[in-house]
């Protein structure tokens, strides 16, 4: 039941299958949505929030010219998770999951600091509702005792609350200068979490109960669990905001208002 339970963490994380890594060697056309933001003024950081919100909604199709996915729904093909502790061990592979809600978040702060060297970014972040669904295969250990286990699942969560954490350093790459993001941290909050699942259990009324404990005490579960969960979504995450960054100069991304 705890190793289910997973499904929650991954999903706010952004569980996403890898995207392939962005490349410097084309420089390509900003989309007409996003706003132009100087490095060295002292409105960066309300720039980057408005600019960040008025991307989320246009990105529900991706944006092509840079290898950017569509938002929502988003689509996993195949995601993977381990977990050790004590005297328990689980794995997870997640396929076939699709993600709604993410283009519907409101940016509710942003702090960024810019320089010519580096970039720290800090995004505060509301999703009224995510969603996800998809299929799943896990097995666990605790001592003994082993469980395997395999099926359907939807995982709703509502109100969630967290903070996008980014610093990168602007690097030279064939004569052009690009920031490339090399740390992504956050550590979601969520108010609500409902879970549905077959395959829990063969037994459908021992599965009803599984989940109906699950359920009740998925705070305890989520709180432990989402430590663990980091593997999976750093380095997607970091690759996911490289699309942008590894793609478009610094010179045009973040301008300095005297140049």
């Amino acid at each position: 039941m705890k190793l289910f339970v997973l499904l929650g963490a991954l999903c706010v994380c952004g569980t996403m299958a890898a995207p392939q890594k962005a490349s410097p060697a084309s420089e390509v056309e900003l989309p007409a949505f996003m706003e132009i933001c100087y490095r060295d003024s002292p409105e960066l950081s309300s720039c980057i929030k408005n600019s960040i919100q008025r991307m989320l909604p246009e990105m529900n199709a991706g944006i092509e010219s840079l290898g950017f996915p569509s938002l929502d729904p988003y689509d996993s093909k195949s995601t993977y998770i381990d977990y050790k502790r004590n005297q328990m061990s689980a794995s997870l592979h997640v396929k076939n999951a699709k993600t709604f809600g993410m283009s519907k978040a409101r940016i509710l702060d942003v702090r960024a600091t810019a320089t010519d060297k580096f970039m720290n970014i800090a995004v505060d972040v509301h999703f009224p509702e995510i969603v996800m669904e998809g299929y799943f295969k896990g097995e666990g250990r605790f001592n003994s005792i082993k469980l395997a286990s395999k099926g359907y699942f939807n995982n709703t969560m509502t109100d969630v609350t967290t903070t996008w954490m980014m610093s990168g350093h602007v690097k030279d790459r064939n004569g052009e200068e690009y920031l490339e993001i090399e740390n992504f941290d956050m550590a979601p909050e969520v108010a609500n979490m409902k879970i549905y699942a077959t395959g829990l259990f063969p037994d459908p009324e021992l599965n009803q109960i599984a989940l109906e404990f699950v359920n009740q005490y998925w705070p305890m579960f989520y709180k432990e669990l989402l430590p663990s969960s980091r593997q999976v979504w750093e380095p997607v995450m970091v690759e996911l905001v490289n699309k942008i960054f590894l793609n478009v100069p610094y010179r045009r991304l973040l301008p300095k208002q005297q140049e």
